[in-house]
Protein backbone atom coordinates (compact mmCIF):
# COMPACT_ATOMS: atom_id res chain seq x y z
CA UNK A 1 0.00 0.00 0.00
CA UNK A 2 1.52 3.31 -1.11
CA UNK A 3 2.06 5.97 1.51
CA UNK A 4 0.99 9.58 1.05
CA UNK A 5 3.78 11.78 -0.36
CA UNK A 6 5.64 13.45 2.49
CA UNK A 7 5.31 16.94 0.94
CA UNK A 8 1.54 16.81 0.95
CA UNK A 9 -0.13 18.08 4.09
CA UNK A 10 -3.04 16.41 5.85
CA UNK A 11 -6.15 18.51 6.27
CA UNK A 12 -7.12 20.07 9.60
CA UNK A 13 -9.65 17.38 10.52
CA UNK A 14 -7.06 14.62 10.05
CA UNK A 15 -4.51 16.68 11.97
CA UNK A 16 -7.03 17.24 14.78
CA UNK A 17 -7.79 13.51 15.02
CA UNK A 18 -4.08 12.71 15.33
CA UNK A 19 -3.45 15.53 17.79
CA UNK A 20 -6.32 14.65 20.13
CA UNK A 21 -6.50 10.85 19.98
CA UNK A 22 -3.26 9.22 18.82
CA UNK A 23 -2.37 7.92 22.30
CA UNK A 24 -5.91 6.63 22.74
CA UNK A 25 -5.55 4.27 19.77
CA UNK A 26 -2.57 2.52 21.35
CA UNK A 27 -4.28 2.53 24.76
CA UNK A 28 -7.18 0.60 23.21
CA UNK A 29 -4.91 -2.01 21.65
CA UNK A 30 -4.15 -0.71 18.15
CA UNK A 31 -0.49 -1.38 17.37
CA UNK A 32 1.79 1.58 16.75
CA UNK A 33 2.71 0.11 13.39
CA UNK A 34 -0.93 -0.18 12.29
CA UNK A 35 -1.62 3.36 13.41
CA UNK A 36 1.38 4.82 11.62
CA UNK A 37 0.83 2.84 8.42
CA UNK A 38 -2.85 3.72 8.26
CA UNK A 39 -2.76 7.44 9.02
CA UNK A 40 0.20 7.93 6.69
CA UNK A 41 -2.14 7.03 3.82
CA UNK A 42 -4.69 9.66 4.82
CA UNK A 43 -4.57 13.24 3.56
CA UNK A 44 -8.25 14.19 3.73
CA UNK A 45 -10.87 13.45 6.33
CA UNK A 46 -13.09 11.77 3.73
CA UNK A 47 -10.37 9.08 3.45
CA UNK A 48 -10.29 8.29 7.17
CA UNK A 49 -12.89 5.52 7.34
CA UNK A 50 -11.89 4.03 3.99
CA UNK A 51 -8.23 3.63 4.96
CA UNK A 52 -8.97 2.18 8.38
CA UNK A 53 -11.29 -0.25 6.60
CA UNK A 54 -8.35 -1.38 4.47
CA UNK A 55 -6.34 -2.21 7.59
CA UNK A 56 -9.36 -3.94 9.14
CA UNK A 57 -9.84 -6.16 6.09
CA UNK A 58 -6.18 -7.16 6.19
CA UNK A 59 -6.77 -8.54 9.69
CA UNK A 60 -9.99 -10.23 8.59
CA UNK A 61 -8.04 -12.01 5.84
CA UNK A 62 -5.38 -13.05 8.35
CA UNK A 63 -8.09 -14.38 10.71
CA UNK A 64 -9.80 -16.39 7.99
CA UNK A 65 -6.53 -18.00 6.90
CA UNK A 66 -5.60 -18.75 10.51
CA UNK A 67 -8.94 -20.48 11.01
CA UNK A 68 -8.38 -22.55 7.88
CA UNK A 69 -5.13 -23.93 9.29
CA UNK A 70 -6.62 -24.48 12.75
CA UNK A 71 -4.79 -21.62 14.49
CA UNK A 72 -7.84 -20.54 16.43
CA UNK A 73 -6.03 -18.42 19.00
CA UNK A 74 -4.30 -16.35 16.33
CA UNK A 75 -7.58 -16.08 14.44
CA UNK A 76 -9.47 -14.80 17.48
CA UNK A 77 -6.84 -12.17 18.23
CA UNK A 78 -6.85 -11.04 14.60
CA UNK A 79 -10.65 -10.70 14.69
CA UNK A 80 -10.34 -8.38 17.67
CA UNK A 81 -7.68 -6.30 15.91
CA UNK A 82 -9.91 -6.05 12.87
CA UNK A 83 -12.76 -4.88 15.10
CA UNK A 84 -10.65 -2.10 16.59
CA UNK A 85 -9.69 -0.87 13.13
CA UNK A 86 -13.33 -0.81 12.04
CA UNK A 87 -14.21 1.03 15.24
CA UNK A 88 -11.54 3.69 14.92
CA UNK A 89 -12.40 4.14 11.29
CA UNK A 90 -15.93 5.24 12.15
CA UNK A 91 -15.59 6.51 15.76
CA UNK A 92 -16.12 10.15 14.75
CA UNK A 93 -16.68 9.67 11.00
CA UNK A 94 -20.40 10.33 10.65
CA UNK A 95 -20.60 12.03 7.25
CA UNK A 96 -21.43 8.82 5.33
CA UNK A 97 -24.11 7.19 7.47
CA UNK A 98 -24.24 4.00 5.41
CA UNK A 99 -20.48 3.45 5.53
CA UNK A 100 -20.40 4.18 9.26
CA UNK A 101 -23.23 1.72 9.93
CA UNK A 102 -21.41 -0.94 7.89
CA UNK A 103 -18.21 -0.34 9.86
CA UNK A 104 -20.08 -0.58 13.16
CA UNK A 105 -21.63 -3.88 12.10
CA UNK A 106 -18.25 -5.25 11.09
CA UNK A 107 -16.69 -4.07 14.36
CA UNK A 108 -19.31 -5.94 16.37
CA UNK A 109 -19.19 -9.09 14.24
CA UNK A 110 -15.39 -9.27 14.29
CA UNK A 111 -15.07 -8.65 18.01
CA UNK A 112 -17.70 -11.27 18.80
CA UNK A 113 -15.64 -13.82 16.87
CA UNK A 114 -12.60 -12.89 18.98
CA UNK A 115 -14.16 -12.98 22.45
CA UNK A 116 -12.54 -16.33 23.25
CA UNK A 117 -9.07 -14.76 23.08
CA UNK A 118 -9.78 -12.40 25.97
CA UNK A 119 -8.40 -13.57 29.31
CA UNK A 120 -10.67 -14.11 31.11
CA UNK A 121 -13.03 -14.65 28.17
CA UNK A 122 -15.90 -12.32 27.41
CA UNK A 123 -19.58 -13.19 27.16
CA UNK A 124 -21.96 -11.21 24.96
CA UNK A 125 -25.19 -10.33 26.77
CA UNK A 126 -28.14 -8.09 25.96
CA UNK A 127 -29.98 -5.84 28.42
CA UNK A 128 -33.64 -4.91 27.75
CA UNK A 129 -34.20 -1.15 27.66
CA UNK A 130 -37.02 0.89 26.15
CA UNK A 131 -37.96 -1.74 23.60
CA UNK A 132 -34.40 -2.43 22.41
CA UNK A 133 -31.49 -4.47 23.72
CA UNK A 134 -28.28 -2.84 24.92
CA UNK A 135 -25.29 -4.88 23.79
CA UNK A 136 -22.83 -5.59 26.59
CA UNK A 137 -19.69 -7.61 27.30
CA UNK A 138 -19.57 -9.46 30.62
CA UNK A 139 -16.33 -10.83 32.06
CA UNK A 140 -15.82 -12.65 35.36
CA UNK A 141 -12.60 -12.81 37.38
CA UNK A 142 -11.42 -16.44 37.64
CA UNK A 143 -11.66 -18.14 41.01
CA UNK A 144 -13.86 -15.50 42.65
CA UNK A 145 -17.32 -16.48 43.86
CA UNK A 146 -20.05 -13.82 43.56
CA UNK A 147 -17.64 -10.99 42.74
CA UNK A 148 -18.61 -7.32 42.84
CA UNK A 149 -19.30 -5.74 39.44
CA UNK A 150 -17.95 -2.66 37.70
CA UNK A 151 -20.19 -1.30 34.94
CA UNK A 152 -18.01 0.32 32.25
CA UNK A 153 -19.55 3.19 30.27
CA UNK A 154 -18.01 4.47 27.02
CA UNK A 155 -18.06 8.10 25.97
CA UNK A 156 -19.36 9.93 22.92
CA UNK A 157 -17.27 7.98 20.43
CA UNK A 158 -15.95 4.96 22.35
CA UNK A 159 -17.58 1.55 22.73
CA UNK A 160 -17.73 -1.44 25.02
CA UNK A 161 -15.04 -3.16 22.95
CA UNK A 162 -12.63 -0.26 23.31
CA UNK A 163 -12.99 -0.49 27.10
CA UNK A 164 -11.76 -4.08 27.41
CA UNK A 165 -8.13 -3.10 28.15
CA UNK A 166 -9.54 -1.01 31.03
CA UNK A 167 -11.57 -4.02 32.19
CA UNK A 168 -8.36 -6.01 32.67
CA UNK A 169 -7.33 -3.79 35.59
CA UNK A 170 -10.58 -4.43 37.44
CA UNK A 171 -10.59 -8.16 36.67
CA UNK A 172 -7.10 -8.51 38.11
CA UNK A 173 -8.49 -7.15 41.39
CA UNK A 174 -11.32 -9.67 41.63
CA UNK A 175 -14.02 -7.44 40.13
CA UNK A 176 -16.32 -8.58 37.34
CA UNK A 177 -16.87 -6.12 34.49
CA UNK A 178 -19.91 -5.32 32.38
CA UNK A 179 -19.13 -2.93 29.52
CA UNK A 180 -22.30 -1.55 27.95
CA UNK A 181 -23.13 0.26 24.73
CA UNK A 182 -25.83 2.61 26.00
CA UNK A 183 -28.10 4.92 23.98
CA UNK A 184 -26.21 6.55 21.13
CA UNK A 185 -23.16 4.32 21.62
CA UNK A 186 -21.64 1.59 19.46
CA UNK A 187 -24.00 -1.30 18.91
CA UNK A 188 -26.96 0.73 20.20
CA UNK A 189 -26.12 3.90 18.27
CA UNK A 190 -28.61 3.37 15.45
CA UNK A 191 -31.47 2.42 17.78
CA UNK A 192 -31.49 5.22 20.37
CA UNK A 193 -30.05 8.74 20.57
CA UNK A 194 -27.80 9.91 23.40
CA UNK A 195 -29.59 9.89 26.76
CA UNK A 196 -28.83 12.73 29.17
CA UNK A 197 -30.81 11.18 32.06
CA UNK A 198 -28.51 8.20 32.54
CA UNK A 199 -30.31 7.04 35.66
CA UNK A 200 -32.73 5.39 33.21
CA UNK A 201 -30.26 3.09 31.42
CA UNK A 202 -28.33 2.35 34.62
CA UNK A 203 -31.58 1.30 36.27
CA UNK A 204 -32.15 -1.25 33.52
CA UNK A 205 -28.55 -2.44 33.80
CA UNK A 206 -28.82 -2.91 37.58
CA UNK A 207 -32.14 -4.72 37.15
CA UNK A 208 -30.44 -7.07 34.69
CA UNK A 209 -27.62 -7.80 37.12
CA UNK A 210 -30.07 -8.50 39.92
CA UNK A 211 -32.34 -10.74 37.86
CA UNK A 212 -30.07 -12.51 35.38
CA UNK A 213 -26.52 -12.64 36.70
CA UNK A 214 -27.01 -14.84 39.77
CA UNK A 215 -23.29 -15.59 40.12
CA UNK A 216 -22.46 -11.89 40.58
CA UNK A 217 -22.99 -9.74 43.67
CA UNK A 218 -25.61 -7.22 42.56
CA UNK A 219 -25.41 -5.52 45.96
CA UNK A 220 -21.82 -4.40 45.26
CA UNK A 221 -21.92 -2.57 41.94
CA UNK A 222 -19.72 0.34 40.94
CA UNK A 223 -19.39 2.28 37.73
CA UNK A 224 -16.53 3.66 35.62
CA UNK A 225 -17.10 6.10 32.77
CA UNK A 226 -14.68 7.82 30.43
CA UNK A 227 -15.16 11.19 28.71
CA UNK A 228 -18.91 11.68 28.19
CA UNK A 229 -19.26 8.41 30.10
CA UNK A 230 -17.86 10.31 33.09
CA UNK A 231 -20.90 12.59 32.94
CA UNK A 232 -23.11 9.50 32.67
CA UNK A 233 -21.75 7.87 35.85
CA UNK A 234 -22.20 11.04 37.90
CA UNK A 235 -25.73 11.57 36.61
CA UNK A 236 -26.53 7.89 37.26
CA UNK A 237 -25.12 7.97 40.81
CA UNK A 238 -27.09 11.12 41.64
CA UNK A 239 -30.39 9.29 41.20
CA UNK A 240 -29.58 5.57 41.55
CA UNK A 241 -28.78 4.56 45.15
CA UNK A 242 -27.87 1.00 44.17
CA UNK A 243 -24.49 2.23 42.88
CA UNK A 244 -21.93 1.93 45.67
CA UNK A 245 -19.00 3.90 44.16
CA UNK A 246 -18.31 5.56 40.81
CA UNK A 247 -15.30 6.80 38.81
CA UNK A 248 -15.41 9.68 36.35
CA UNK A 249 -12.42 9.81 33.99
CA UNK A 250 -12.30 13.09 32.02
CA UNK A 251 -16.03 13.71 32.15
CA UNK A 252 -17.60 17.10 31.33
CA UNK A 253 -19.51 19.29 33.75
CA UNK A 254 -21.43 21.18 31.07
CA UNK A 255 -20.45 20.21 27.55
CA UNK A 256 -22.22 23.04 25.77
CA UNK A 257 -20.05 25.65 27.51
CA UNK A 258 -17.09 24.88 25.25
CA UNK A 259 -19.01 23.81 22.15
CA UNK A 260 -17.04 26.16 19.87
CA UNK A 261 -13.71 24.74 21.09
CA UNK A 262 -14.56 21.09 20.51
CA UNK A 263 -12.87 19.33 17.57
CA UNK A 264 -15.09 19.75 14.48
CA UNK A 265 -15.69 16.02 14.14
CA UNK A 266 -16.78 15.89 17.79
CA UNK A 267 -19.44 18.53 17.14
CA UNK A 268 -20.57 16.57 14.07
CA UNK A 269 -20.70 13.38 16.14
CA UNK A 270 -22.77 15.08 18.85
CA UNK A 271 -25.19 16.26 16.18
CA UNK A 272 -25.48 12.77 14.71
CA UNK A 273 -25.80 10.85 17.99
CA UNK A 274 -28.22 13.23 19.67
CA UNK A 275 -30.45 12.96 16.61
CA UNK A 276 -30.20 16.70 15.92
CA UNK A 277 -31.06 18.07 12.51
CA UNK A 278 -28.43 20.82 12.41
CA UNK A 279 -25.59 22.30 14.49
CA UNK A 280 -27.89 24.75 16.31
CA UNK A 281 -30.22 21.93 17.31
CA UNK A 282 -27.23 19.85 18.38
CA UNK A 283 -26.03 22.65 20.65
CA UNK A 284 -29.47 22.87 22.25
CA UNK A 285 -29.54 19.13 22.90
CA UNK A 286 -25.98 19.20 24.22
CA UNK A 287 -27.13 21.70 26.87
CA UNK A 288 -28.93 18.79 28.54
CA UNK A 289 -25.52 17.28 29.35
CA UNK A 290 -25.06 19.48 32.39
CA UNK A 291 -24.30 18.58 36.01
CA UNK A 292 -25.66 21.80 37.53
CA UNK A 293 -27.66 20.73 40.58
CA UNK A 294 -26.71 17.11 39.88
CA UNK A 295 -23.15 16.62 41.16
CA UNK A 296 -24.19 17.77 44.62
CA UNK A 297 -26.73 14.92 44.79
CA UNK A 298 -24.12 12.14 44.51
CA UNK A 299 -23.96 10.50 47.93
CA UNK A 300 -21.81 7.45 47.15
CA UNK A 301 -18.00 7.79 46.96
CA UNK A 302 -16.88 9.46 43.73
CA UNK A 303 -13.39 9.46 42.20
CA UNK A 304 -12.68 12.12 39.55
CA UNK A 305 -9.67 11.49 37.30
CA UNK A 306 -8.56 14.29 35.00
CA UNK A 307 -5.47 15.62 33.25
CA UNK A 308 -4.49 19.26 33.50
CA UNK A 309 -3.68 19.41 29.76
CA UNK A 310 -6.93 17.83 28.53
CA UNK A 311 -7.63 19.62 25.20
CA UNK A 312 -11.26 18.48 24.98
CA UNK A 313 -12.73 18.64 28.50
CA UNK A 314 -10.96 21.33 30.57
CA UNK A 315 -9.48 20.44 33.94
CA UNK A 316 -11.62 23.17 35.46
CA UNK A 317 -14.63 20.88 34.95
CA UNK A 318 -13.03 18.29 37.25
CA UNK A 319 -12.40 20.96 39.86
CA UNK A 320 -15.98 22.13 39.61
CA UNK A 321 -17.31 18.59 40.13
CA UNK A 322 -14.94 18.13 43.07
CA UNK A 323 -16.22 21.33 44.70
CA UNK A 324 -19.86 20.30 44.44
CA UNK A 325 -19.95 16.53 45.08
CA UNK A 326 -20.05 15.82 48.83
CA UNK A 327 -18.00 12.59 48.93
CA UNK A 328 -15.34 13.06 46.27
CA UNK A 329 -11.64 12.51 45.65
CA UNK A 330 -9.83 14.25 42.77
CA UNK A 331 -6.95 12.40 41.09
CA UNK A 332 -5.00 15.04 39.15
CA UNK A 333 -2.46 14.23 36.46
CA UNK A 334 -0.12 17.07 35.53
CA UNK A 335 -0.02 17.44 31.72
CA UNK A 336 -2.47 14.56 31.42
CA UNK A 337 -4.33 14.44 28.12
CA UNK A 338 -7.96 13.52 27.49
CA UNK A 339 -8.65 10.30 29.37
CA UNK A 340 -5.10 10.42 30.77
CA UNK A 341 -3.94 7.99 28.08
CA UNK A 342 -0.44 9.44 28.51
CA UNK A 343 -0.65 8.23 32.14
CA UNK A 344 -2.23 4.94 31.20
CA UNK A 345 -0.92 2.64 33.93
CA UNK A 346 -1.21 5.22 36.69
CA UNK A 347 -4.77 6.32 35.89
CA UNK A 348 -6.15 2.84 35.27
CA UNK A 349 -4.42 1.34 38.30
CA UNK A 350 -5.64 4.22 40.42
CA UNK A 351 -9.23 3.71 39.32
CA UNK A 352 -9.04 -0.06 39.83
CA UNK A 353 -7.43 0.15 43.28
CA UNK A 354 -9.99 2.74 44.38
CA UNK A 355 -13.00 0.71 43.23
CA UNK A 356 -11.53 -2.49 44.67
CA UNK A 357 -11.27 -0.72 48.03
CA UNK A 358 -14.86 0.51 47.93
CA UNK A 359 -16.48 -2.61 46.47
CA UNK A 360 -14.48 -5.27 48.29
CA UNK A 361 -12.04 -6.48 45.65
CA UNK A 362 -8.36 -7.27 46.16
CA UNK A 363 -5.51 -4.76 45.91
Amino acid sequence: MALAPMDEQQDEWVAAAKRNWAARFMAAGVSYGDYQATVSRILRWDQWLAEWSVTAREYETFAERAEERGAHRSAAEAWRRAALCWHFGKFVAVEDARAAAHAQGRANACYDRGLSSLSPPGEKVFIPYQGVRLGALLRRPPGVQRPPVVVLLPGLDSTKEELQPVAEYFLERGLATLAVDGPGQGETEAQLPIEAAWERPIGAILDFLGEQANDLDADRVGCYGISLGGYYVIRAAAFEPRLKAVVDNAGPYAMSEYWANLPPMTRATLQHRTGAGNPEDALQRTRQLDLSGIAERVQCPLLVIHGTADPIIPFSDAERIAREAPNVQLMRFENGNHGCTNYLFQSRSGAADWLAEHLGGTR
